[in-house]
């Protein structure tokens, strides 16, 4: 009995010391575990390996972090994006080509490991999650959407439009500085204290704008009581579930430049109204955009006709009606002209005379204006063109005349250009046609009398005359030809400063023997 119950004694101290030594390894085991969780939840985070810019490989929370951001940013930017927030000098680092130990800027001890070889970067999340456990990936998000809070709120107070929010009964229930500071300027106490939320909208017009539309643009206008002015705003307004949201830019500029515009178009209009010339300006979209009424007066267009803005094909249609273009030679190929018309006009390069049947004549010129707008000048040359033609008769009738006069006759003018010649020059001298320039000069014209002359001082003495400025008297010479005729130039000064030289023929002079003639001096004396 006794060695059994010594022998029970010693198996049961020998269980309980084994039990004791199995608690001893199991809570070793459970240090050495919670150790080695320790260590790896320190070691394991989001890790990124890029490749140049290009990623490559990233771990399940590491594509979690940057998913949101790729609607806008490739994977390498949206990186940077997100652990900047929390790294705010990761950039920089990487662009020195750092391989150091990054620390964050919070208090959940997180670090960055950053590695840089072969144009591989690596980028390794380290550190402890915190006493509640939160993974790294939500600190780092949540340091994300905490910066980009800051950023717009920044924005926001320093935008220059006016940012509000309304509810649906259309009181602001947030406001930028902007807005507060334009509350302010005008006076109103309420809305700049901000004591009474939600308080009044400034605009109460933009209401119903938005009923049957998502998003809406609205100039409107504010009455500033300190300048008696009027301040302008382009309000663009988008839907919310619970009201609107609205952000309004300064359009004083635009109103004073549009306003500007206005004013330049009516001077233009007056001084147009005034031109003697018709005006048809035609846009982009080859409509009739404006007229004056010379062109109503020199086309008869009817007034209502123009106001409807009709097609440029449409105006040379009712003109040809009206008999107010010319009749085209071939009537197939009108249509076609119409587009070289069109062409012409927007380089600038159409200028035609339109000879009408009715014996009008109109000078068209087609000019560019800028955003592919044309315009058609039209001038009423009637008078020109007859004043011409009677000029051009005059100066044929009076060549005619010259031709008909036996003796040779040249003009020329002051400056030494000959400006006229009758037939019988031209057979006394050689043609002095149009197309011959060198003659119509006189020192060619002298060449050529020297030529055919013998030497004397009177073609000298001509050129002389001719270029005198002032009063000349008129004077006359004789000259022999190489073929014996005797010619006598007659130089007569007429207006303009021109000079008419008059070439006839006249028959041998008889000598004078002035010393047997004339009184003889020494036998007067003696007689007396």
């Amino acid at each position: 009995m006794v060695l059994t119950w010594l022998d029970l004694t010693a198996a049961t101290a020998a269980a309980i010391f084994g039990a004791g030594i199995l608690i001893l390894l199991i809570r070793r085991m459970e240090r050495r575990r919670a150790g080695a969780a320790t260590t790896d939840n320190a070691a394991t985070g989001p890790v990124f390996l890029f490749k140049e810019i290009a990623l490559v490989d990233a771990t399940p929370d590491a594509h979690a972090m940057i998913a949101p951001h790729l609607d806008h940013l490739d994977e390498y930017a949206a990186t940077i994006h997100v652990l900047s927030a929390h790294f705010p000098d990761l950039a920089d680092r990487i662009a020195q080509g750092d391989t150091t130990r990054i620390d964050g800027r919070g208090e959940d001890g997180l670090w960055l490991d950053l590695d840089q070889t072969g144009g591989r970067l690596r980028l390794a999340i380290r550190g402890q999650a915190g006493p509640r456990d939160v993974p790294m990936a939500e600190v780092i998000e949540q340091d994300v959407r905490l910066a980009e809070l800051a950023m717009l709120r920044d924005m926001t107070r320093h935008a220059p439009q006016l940012i509000w929010q309304e509810n649906c009964a259309a009181r602001v229930t947030w406001a930028n500085h902007t807005y507060l500071d334009f509350c302010d300027r005008i006076g109103s106490k309420d809305q700049a204290a901000g004591t009474a939320w939600p308080c009044e909208s400034l605009f109460p017009e933009l209401r119903n704008k938005l009923v049957s539309r998502d998003s809406v643009v609205t100039r409107v206008s504010i009455t500033l009581p300190d300048k008696n002015a009027e301040q302008w705003f382009d309000v663009t307004s988008f839907r919310r579930p619970d009201g609107a949201m609205h952000f309004a830019t300064d359009a004083n500029a635009v109103m004073r430049a549009d306003h500007e515009r206005r004013q330049f178009v009516q001077t233009l209009g007056k001084t147009f109204a005034d031109l003697s010339t018709g005006l048809a300006i035609f846009n982009k979209r080859r409509e009739l955009s404006m007229f004056n009424p010379a062109l109503h007066e020199m086309t008869r267009l009817p007034i209502d006709f123009l106001s409807r803005r009709p097609q440029l094909e449409t105006v040379l249609d009712k003109l040809r009606e009206t008999r107010m273009l010319p009749e085209p030679r071939n009537y197939s190929s009108w249509r076609e002209h119409f587009t070289a018309v069109e062409a012409a006009a927007k380089s600038g390069r159409y200028t035609e005379i339109w000879n009408l049947p009715d014996g009008q004549t109109f000078r068209v010129t087609g000019r560019p204006h800028p955003d592919g707008a044309f315009a058609f000048l039209f001038e009423d040359i009637s008078a020109e063109v007859s004043l011409t033609r009677r000029f051009r008769s005059d100066i044929e009738t009076s060549q005619a005349v010259l031709n008909t006069l036996p003796d040779a006759i040249a003009v020329f003018s002051n400056a030494g250009t000959m400006v006229m010649s009758n037939t019988a020059y031209a057979d006394l001298w050689g043609d002095v046609s149009a197309e011959q320039v060198v003659p119509h000069e006189l020192a060619a014209a002298t060449k050529i009398w020297q030529e055919k002359s013998a030497a004397t001082p009177v073609w000298d003495e001509l050129q002389k005359f001719i270029r005198v400025l002032g009063p000349r008297k008129p004077w006359t010479d004789r000259i022999i030809m190489h073929d014996g005729k005797h010619l006598r130039c007659h130089a007569n000064p007429i207006s303009g400063g021109m000079t008419m030289i008059r070439f006839s023929f006249a028959g041998p002079a008889t000598p004078v023997l002035n010393k047997l003639t004339a009184p003889d001096v020494a036998l007067i004396a003696a007689k007396r």
